[in-house]
């Protein structure tokens, strides 16, 4: 690790360089991974089924049919893992397209 004020090369647990004296930025600790987002195309509800369906590369319907038989096997307790994963879970944000097709404008000659 290098010290972005002065270039010298420090541990990298510290919080200040030896070189310069200069405080260094805290560390975040983000996740490394991708995470398991509720996606807004394609969903019936919440979109539980497909970020689950998206993030493991399973069939959405395939996933769909697990949660109604677990929840009919476990009296009720699939509903409850849904709600909880519409509360917990994150919802994607909203895409805007690649691109855009609009005419160019000719000037006026």
């Amino acid at each position: 690790m290098y010290c972005p004020t002065c270039g010298k090369e420090i541990q990298t647990q510290a919080n200040f360089c030896s070189n310069c004296g200069a405080a260094l930025a805290a560390q975040s600790f983000a996740p490394t991974g991708p995470r398991i987002l509720r996606p807004r195309s394609p969903r019936m509800i919440a979109g539980v089924c497909s970020g689950f369906a998206l993030h493991f590369g399973w069939d959405l319907s395939l996933v769909r049919i697990l949660l109604c038989v677990f929840t009919f096997l476990t009296s009720g307790i699939g509903f409850l893992f849904y709600i909880a994963a519409w509360v917990l879970l994150p919802e994607a944000p909203y895409a805007l397209p690649a691109t855009t097709d609009y005419p160019n404008p000719q000037p006026a000659a």
